[in-house]
């Protein structure tokens, strides 16, 4: 399951284990497929969120942090 840093633009970052990264006009939202349908795991206000990062795990076991652009995706 991917992982995603979320750094708020204040306070400590903060990791969350979702299927899908997802963001309208005003909420960033982490989502999982629950019974065939998507199912919220964290919500976030857009103007909170500085930078979102999903961990891309490497063959050697390592990972590295990408940053995600969060975009404006519809229902």
């Amino acid at each position: 399951m991917p992982t995603y840093r979320i750094q708020p633009h204040e306070g400590a970052p903060q990791t969350v284990r979702a299927l899908r990264l997802r963001a309208d006009d005003e909420q960033v939202y982490f989502e999982d497929r629950v019974h065939g349908r998507w199912r919220p795991v964290l919500e976030l206000h857009l103007d909170e969120v500085e930078q979102v990062q999903r961990r891309l795990n490497e063959a050697d076991g390592s990972w590295i942090w990408v940053t995600e652009h969060v975009r404006r995706m519809p229902l």
